[in-house]
Order: C-alpha cells, then sequence, then structure tokens
C-alpha cells in the first residue's frame, strides 16, 4: 500500500479504506502465502510460511490446511507450489477463508503510479492484469483483462507498466521451475470509499475480493473448506 500526495490511496491486491476514528472495529482481510512442497500424489511433503505472516490466524490455518486436498493434475512427479489464502479476521478473534489459490508468489514489485489528473478527478475502481509469468519469475506479458468503475486509460496503462518489471517465486515440477499465467487485481481506491468497489468477476461470474489473485493454469490446484 503506498501513502500518495492527496488523500487517495492505491492498493495492489491490498485493498484500504480509511475510516472516522471514532468508527467500531471492523474486521479486516489479510492475505497468507505458503510454500507447499508436495509429493506426486499431492501429499504435502513441507508447508511454511512464505514471507511475512500479517495477522493471527497462521497458526490455526496451517493446522486446518493439512487437511486440504492438492491436486497435482498429471504432472506425475513432486511439485512446489505458493497457496495464497485470503481471509477475513474478526475483531474479537476468529477468521473466515475468502478464497485459496495456488500459484507462483510475488517476490517483488513496485507500486504503480496514481496519476494525478485522475487523483484530483476522483476516479477510481479495479485494474485487472493478466500476467505471463515466465520460469525465471519475471513477468514477460502484462496485459490489461479488466477494468471497473472509473478507472482511466492512463489509470490502466500505469498498472500494466508497473507490473513488467515484479519478480515472482515460480511453481516447480520434479524440481524445474515452470511458467504461469494469472489474474491480479490493482485497486485505485479513494480514503472513504468502501473496499468492495473493488471487488471483481472472474470466470463463471465468480467474485473474488480485491486480495484473490487467480492463476490460470496452476501446477497443483486445491480444494479448501471454509472455516471459521
Amino acid at each position: 500500500m503506498q501513502r500518495i500526495a492527496i488523500p487517495l490511496l492505491l492498493s495492489l491486491a491490498l485493498p484500504f479504506s480509511a475510516v472516522a476514528s471514532d468508527a467500531p472495529p471492523q474486521a479486516t482481510q489479510q492475505v497468507y502465502t505458503y510454500a507447499v512442497a508436495l509429493d506426486a500424489d499431492g501429499r504435502i511433503a513441507s508447508l511454511e510460511p512464505h514471507g511475512a505472516v500479517p495477522g493471527a490466524a497462521n497458526d490455526a490455518l496451517l493446522a486446518g490446511i493439512r487437511g486440504w486436498v492438492f491436486s497435482p493434475g498429471d504432472v506425475g512427479a513432486a511439485s512446489r507450489t505458493y497457496l495464497r489464502v485470503v481471509v477475513e479476521e474478526a475483531v474479537g478473534g476468529g477468521y473466515e477463508v475468502i478464497s485459496a489459490t495456488t500459484g507462483p508468489a510475488l517476490a517483488s514489485m513496485t507500486p504503480p503510479e496514481y496519476p494525478m489528473r485522475d487523483q484530483l478527478a476522483g476516479n477510481e475502481g479495479m485494474v485487472v492484469l493478466r500476467l505471463e509469468v515466465a520460469p525465471d519469475g519475471s513477468v514477460r506479458r502484462s496485459d490489461v483483462h479488466a477494468a471497473t468503475g472509473t478507472v482511466s486509460r492512463a489509470m490502466a496503462s500505469a498498472a500494466a507498466k508497473a507490473s513488467r518489471d515484479w519478480r515472482f517465486a515460480s511453481e516447480q515440477v520434479a524440481g524445474q521451475a515452470v511458467p504461469s499465467t494469472l489474474l491480479w487485481p490493482v485497486c485505485y481506491l479513494g480514503p472513504w470509499s468502501s473496499p468492495s468497489a473493488c471487488s471483481w468477476t472472474g470466470p463463471d461470474a465468480q467474485r473474488f475480493s480485491s486480495k484473490s489473485v487467480l492463476p490460470l493454469d496452476p501446477t497443483v490446484t486445491v480444494s479448501w473448506t471454509a472455516a471459521r
């Protein structure tokens, strides 16, 4: 998340909406990323957090994930993937799984520019990028898959341009890194706007939160049960 000169906020699959100081605490969405090594049958060989642990649900998530079903498809070999779990954490404790997807994990990124003209005009919304990630983790192609709200051409172009310098930790099959294609949301959101303004529609008309990233060709898929 990046604070800019005037009170508008840019979020990259990390939505933020400012609230008044006397407002009651709200449930928040957090993203947990895990490195998952699987044998050829999809059984978990190792499971560990990848990057920072953002909230209090990590221990419960780790225990729950071990009961999820991972399907390696037709690879016929051990594999390594990254599990991205979006959860909504209640103020008083407990959590709900919002989405869980497998694919490459973001390693480094430069936030897109929020064009000043669009800031002043109050333009906001979602840019969904289609990223083609090479085996070495570089983004070899980035296109605008969809845009919502009052996103301008300049905002969409800025998101696509920045993403071409992002780096990922790639999935692996039999120790070899493989390419990936994924849909990645970039949310341009004003501080008093609801995060729901940045929800987006994926394949089969399924709704996703602005934190949900959708790999289109994951080496491994996961079946999970929502938990509280």
